[in-house]
């Protein structure tokens, strides 16, 4: 599945998408790279990948 990540700077809230002005959250997905374990989020509308940087 081919999918564009975009990188976001965590602030106080991530509870819109920036990209379509959903407003109910994400849905979560991990992503394996190497060791690191990747925490990424999911627009339900608009299904536009962010990663806040939360890594294991």
């Amino acid at each position: 599945m081919d999918y564009e990540i975009t990188h976001i700077a965590m602030q106080e809230e991530f509870k819109v998408c920036p990209a379509c002005g959903y407003k109910d959250g994400f849905h979560s997905m991990f992503k394996r790279k190497g060791d690191i374990i990747k925490w990424l989020f999911i627009c339900p509308s608009c299904h536009k990948v962010f990663d806040l940087g939360f890594i294991k």
